[in-house]
């Protein structure tokens, strides 16, 4: 069982510096929320929230943001072919950073079906500084199923990548989404001063 223990992250995380580049991956291990004890509500709520997380987080302040970190064909880990049902090849991996008032609130990673993003989800392919969530939750043919989720620890490679050093650890969550006959991989990894923590300041 994981456990989630939430305190306060440093300030200095208004940026983000990149050690390395594109792609960056979510190493760890995810599981259904039901295996977890999540000891603070509000991040359950987000963490769990089904709604729109682009939609929320524009309404924790004045000036929204995407940065891309890159996008483009790029091999799968061996969880990300299983959860999706497939091999390891035809998708496009989409990182990207998603800011509030200048400020890193999320680090998402999308693995989209190079197929569909050829035909039915052309638009997919052109999104650039444009987010994901405002295509998937205004398209009733896409399915949500269910959210799973985990936490990174300090020693996780990714923070190291993002230049992130903190004690405390990253909660983040994924979903696939079905589209007619096809799946996408969402995964979410809130930064240290995202709204989704009750302390994120020192």
């Amino acid at each position: 069982m994981l456990l989630y223990h939430i305190g306060k992250f440093p300030n200095k995380y208004n940026k983000l510096i990149l050690s390395h580049s594109f792609p960056l991956n979510i190493e760890s291990q995810w599981c259904a929320p039901s295996d977890i004890h999540i000891n603070d509500a509000k991040l359950k709520n987000w963490l769990l929230s089904t709604g729109s997380l682009t939609e929320r987080l524009q309404s924790h302040c004045r000036q929204f943001a995407v940065s891309v970190v890159g996008q483009g064909e790029a091999a799968l880990s061996v969880d990300e072919c299983q959860v999706l049902g497939s091999d390891n090849g035809n998708w496009i991996v989409r990182e990207v950073i998603l800011s509030g008032d200048g400020i890193p609130w999320v680090f998402a990673r999308s693995v989209l079906p190079k197929a569909e993003l050829e035909n039915n989800l052309s638009m997919l392919s052109s999104l650039g500084n444009k987010p994901l969530g405002k295509v998937i939750f205004n398209d009733p043919q896409f399915e949500r199923l269910p959210i799973q989720v985990t936490q990174l620890e300090s020693t996780n490679p990714l923070l190291e990548k993002l230049s992130i050093i903190s004690e405390m650890p990253l909660s983040a969550r994924r979903s696939v989404f079905k589209y007619n006959d096809s799946r996408l991989l969402v995964a979410e990894v809130f930064l240290p001063r995202s709204p989704a923590y009750s302390q994120t300041m020192s």
